[in-house]
Order: structure tokens, then C-alpha cells, then sequence
């Protein structure tokens, strides 16, 4: 026996039937039709409807980001600013305007759109936090470990309980073989966010880099409780326990790395 159909189902069989009559169809209201239009990637048709619907409906904030990205397809940095801050409930002209244009905006691998918005938060306001974290992140990416670094220092002095920045200086310290000088944001990192894998397998692999094998296998061990299929973590503490002369787990490790990449 077939199901009954769903409504949406329904409804189509019902706008199916009224285009073989060769009946008119009711015009789709502009959020709908914007939404439909952004979703064919019709970015310059959708965002005057989606303009009008995002001020006529901010209970739906699904159509400001819609309109924001349609203005990042179309490269247009202001537009999408404005839309995201109308997303978002801040003033257009603000620092925190730009940040979260920003954000949006690195969330799109627009880096090099990013970089100016950024830049201007920061001459707005030299104190917000999370700008110069983005920037650090901007800059590793490019390779300029050192920019990043200096970028990170400079979030960590303006948002001290910023676990992530004290993550990607340990990370960017890593980048350089500078393994001493990871170990202490690594450890502040977990301090602050302990239920976070990734800065106890980074911790782990400085503690290897410096022969404290116990320290390591600790911070690893930590790190596969929370996240049991960490092929990376399986095959560093693989090492670890080859180096500590432990034959027999060193193999056991090997198999379940095996294991976590064939899933």
C-alpha cells in the first residue's frame, strides 16, 4: 500500500495540476522567491528580494544570511557587512560589524576580503577582541608563522581567557620545531577548555619532541578517551611507546591507527 502524500507533496501535485490547466499561479511572496533564487545561485536576482525581506521579516534571520552571501558571491564587501550586521544586531559602521563580516566571510575562504575588514575593526577598536586571532589565522595560512605568533601574543594580552588563541600559538610554535616554547599555551589551552582533544595530542607530540615519554603518553591517552578514532594520536603514542621500549602496545597502537584510517 503507498503512503499518503505529505503536504509538501501534496502541494506540489496540487501546483502541477493548476500549470496543466493552464491556470495562474499565485506569485511566490519575495523571501520565498529569494531564497529559491539564491539557492539556483541566481546571486544579482535574489538579493533585491532578499533586501526586502530581511527588513520586512527580521524574525527570520535566515534571509540576512542568505542576502550577505549573495553579496559575497557577487563581491561586494560592503553589502555583505550590511547584512550581516543586520543578522546579527549591531551598527553597520561599528568595529563589530567588520569583525563579524569577517568571520563570515573566513567561514567562505574569502581570506582576502577578510584581511581589509579586519584591519579596519581594528582601527575602530584596537581592543576587540578576536581580531587579531583572525588576523594570526589569515597569516599562518600564508605561511607567515612569525606574523601569526605576533598577532596571537597580541589576542592573548587583549582576551587572556581566549583558550583557542593560547591552541594556535602552541600549534604555530609546533610549525617551527620550537617545542619548548609550545608546551606552556598548549597546557593553558587544555586548562581552559579540558573536554577540547586536539591541544592534548599537540601537547603530547611537544612532550615526544622533548623525550618526556610519560607526559606524552599521558596527554595522549587523555586525548583518545575523548576522541577514541584519533588515527594521529594512535600513531604518535605508536612511537611513544616503541621509544619507551614497549614492543607489544607500540603494536597494538600501529593496529588501531590502521583501523581509524580505513573508517
Amino acid at each position: 500500500m503507498n503512503p499518503s502524500p505529505s503536504r509538501l507533496g501534496f502541494s506540489v501535485l496540487l501546483l502541477a495540476a493548476g500549470l496543466a490547466s493552464g491556470q495562474p499561479q499565485p506569485k511566490a511572496a519575495p523571501e520565498d522567491e529569494g531564497l529559491r533564487l539564491f539557492a539556483r545561485g541566481q546571486y544579482r536576482e535574489a538579493a533585491p528580494l532578499l533586501e526586502t525581506a530581511s527588513a520586512r521579516s527580521p524574525d527570520r534571520p535566515e534571509l540576512a544570511r542568505a542576502l550577505g552571501l549573495c553579496y559575497l558571491r557577487l563581491r561586494n564587501p560592503a553589502g555583505a557587512r550590511l547584512a550581516f550586521a543586520r543578522l546579527f544586531g549591531v551598527p553597520p559602521d561599528s568595529a563589530k560589524a567588520r569583525l563579524l563580516a569577517a568571520k563570515m566571510m573566513m567561514g567562505e575562504e574569502l581570506e582576502e576580503m577578510a584581511e581589509p575588514e579586519l584591519q579596519a575593526a581594528l582601527k575602530l577598536d584596537p581592543k576587540l577582541p578576536e581580531v587579531h586571532f583572525l588576523l594570526a589565522e589569515i597569516a599562518i595560512s600564508h605561511g607567515d608563522t612569525d606574523g601569526g605568533i605576533a598577532d596571537l601574543r597580541e589576542e592573548i594580552s587583549l582576551n587572556p581567557a581566549f583558550g583557542m588563541a593560547y591552541y594556535r600559538l602552541g600549534d604555530a610554535f609546533t610549525r617551527k620545531d620550537m617545542w619548548d616554547e609550545a608546551v606552556p599555551p598548549l597546557q593553558k589551552a587544555i586548562w581552559l577548555n579540558p573536554y577540547f582533544s586536539s591541544p592534548y595530542i599537540l601537547l603530547g607530540k611537544a612532550y615526544y619532541h622533548t623525550d618526556r615519554l610519560e607526559f606524552a603518553e599521558g596527554m595522549l591517552k587523555r586525548a583518545l578517551r575523548m576522541d577514541p578514532n584519533n588515527a594521529g594520536a594512535h600513531y604518535l603514542l605508536a612511537n611513544v611507546y616503541r621509544d619507551m621500549g614497549r614492543e607489544n602496545d607500540s603494536r597494538k597502537e600501529l593496529d588501531l591507527w590502521r583501523k581509524a584510517n580505513e573508517r
